[in-house]
């Protein structure tokens, strides 16, 4: 038989999980291969911090809002529909940043590629689950988690590689086209799309309602530390995020099929692992992004793109590895275990890290770098099992929409309140005279142009304390997020372990859904 027949056999009955995984690459190349890109991003538009964190912060915060719609839209339109949608929002998003002329633009492009890995991420699992591979659901998850942790751990490295050796935007090129060969491969599937079981719900006032309340909450949170947190915008951010909050749930408790059913809400087994999805989004990406941050400073370790990444190594490939082994551990012994001891081993990292000083060196951080990575890997492995297999095949949608929530959620709030953290540290409280009058702060902690000519135009017996003064504050910094971050990750984990005690590790054994499609 020729080989593109063979291939074109082994695909038929792959092609959901083939697609699902080269979508999900692009998902967990996207977060943490901008994450080191953010200085050459900065360099060429010229930003400060705040606004930096609003190129990953918009993409979190408008993906984390149309999650649960997102998962509720295959309901209504069909899980297929939904995802080859994504796809192609997604790849528009990724087109527009790749050409965007303006920091604004940038940003707007990110909200695009948002509301596509909104409907990604959830209609991702909803396919798998309805289009089984030949080795069963299981095999299918594991592939799809597989694909996104290894490219969550590549994507520093990749990411180094092209903003050093190319730009910045060769990332975003990338991106569209994976994505353009995944919409091509899957559009086979719409010809065969499975019909649903019970006739399709429709919640728009809750869909509208809830993408309004997060948008409200997490970027009050984003914007807090430019507005001031005691500051009338802030006040009346929070009055808004009270008024649609107290609206959402009185449409919700009214409607007679809500965007989330009382139902998942109450389930202990699917709150808890929520719940430790929430604590480990927090730690990865804080992690991958304030590093990030802290070891580009100019004041620190001055390192390009590739020199962070290659730092990061030993928490990435951690991450892969031993997401693999406990994929493993999880499949013969449960879930709760290799869950639990990830997120500890993850917070003791974190914790190791916040004594990182002004005399720390990139050798010193490999440990607690690893310890992380290896919790995270852990961790990760057997999230997908309590938090969507767990319920009936008819609450799927909701409980991918909620699982895909909580993780952009998590990611949102470390990157919102870690920025107001790092920059209330590591932003000098004043500059010499002679820097005053043209020089951002801000700039000065991560700019490694500004910060050197800054440097220079000093008197030459105040350039040496300047320096010192600049790489303490900023070893400070991090060691405060870092802290802040283990406190977090502990006080979550603490939260998911009373919640996942006492159910069984194996939810076929539940009277919910069981295994094969719904």
């Amino acid at each position: 038989m020729p080989v593109s027949r063979r291939v074109r056999a082994w695909l038929g009955p792959h092609r959901a999980v083939v697609v699902v995984c080269l979508a999900t690459t692009v998902v967990g190349l996207n977060a943490t291969a901008i994450g080191v890109a953010t200085r050459g991003i900065a360099g060429e538009f010229d930003l400060a911090p705040t606004t930096m964190s609003w190129i990953l912060g918009a993409y979190l915060i408008t993906a984390a809002a149309f999650s649960l719609a997102g998962g509720r839209l295959g309901d209504v339109v069909g899980r297929t529909r939904t995802f080859l949608a994504g796809v192609a929002v997604f790849a528009i998003g990724a087109l527009l940043a790749a050409v965007a002329p303006t920091s604004t633009v940038l940003i707007a492009a990110r909200v695009v590629e948002g509301i596509g890995a909104a409907l990604v991420l959830p209609a991702s699992i909803e396919l798998v689950a309805s289009r089984p591979p030949p080795g069963g659901t299981r095999s299918g998850f594991r592939a799809r988690g597989i694909a996104y942790v290894s490219a969550f751990g590549i994507g520093p490295l990749f990411g180094g590689l092209l903003t050093d050796e190319i730009s910045w935007r060769a990332i975003f090129w990338f991106e569209v086209v994976v994505l353009v060969l995944t919409g091509w491969l899957g559009s086979p599937l719409l010809r065969r799309a499975p019909t649903h079981d019970e006739p399709p719900t429709r919640d728009v006032a809750g869909a509208l309602l809830s993408a309004l309340f997060i948008v409200v909450v997490l970027g009050s949170l984003a914007g807090a530390p430019t507005w001031g947190w005691w500051s009338w915008t802030s006040a009346l951010m929070a009055t808004i995020g009270a008024v649609v909050g107290v609206l959402l749930v009185r449409v919700e408790t009214r409607v007679a099929h809500p965007l989330i059913h009382r139902r998942v809400l109450t389930d202990r087994l699917v709150i808890g692992a929520n719940t430790a999805t929430m604590a480990a989004s927090i730690g990865m990406i804080g992690l991958v992004y304030f590093f990030n941050l802290f070891a580009q400073s100019a004041a620190v370790f001055d390192a390009p793109a590739v020199a962070v990444a290659m730092a990061l190594l030993p928490f990435t490939a951690s991450i892969i590895l031993f997401n693999v082994v406990a994929r493993r551990l999880s499949a013969r012994f449960g879930y709760r275990g290799p869950v639990l001891v990830g997120l500890g081993l993850a917070t003791a990292g974190f914790f190791w890290l916040s004594t990182t000083g002004a005399t720390t060196t990139e050798a010193a951080l490999t440990l607690p770098l690893a310890v992380c990575g290896i919790g995270a890997g852990f961790a990760n492995a057997g999230l997908t099992t309590p938090a969507v297999l767990a319920v009936p095949g008819t609450r799927l949608d909701e409980a991918a929409g909620l699982f895909s929530l909580t993780r952009y959620v998590g990611a949102a709030l470390a990157i919102a309140i870690g920025t107001s953290t790092y920059l209330s540290i590591a932003t000098p409280p004043s500059v010499p005279p002679q820097l005053a009058a043209d020089v951002d702060p801000e700039v000065l902690v991560t700019g490694r142009g500004t910060f050197h000519d800054a440097v220079a135009t000093l008197d030459e017996d105040l350039r040496a304390p300047f320096e010192a003064v600049a790489l303490a504050q900023s070893a400070d910094a991090f060691a405060s997020t870092m802290r802040l971050a283990g406190i977090t990750v502990a006080a979550l984990t603490l939260v998911s372990s009373v919640l996942l005690r006492g159910g069984p590790d194996d939810p076929d054994r539940r009277g919910g859904r069981r295994g094969a499609g719904p």
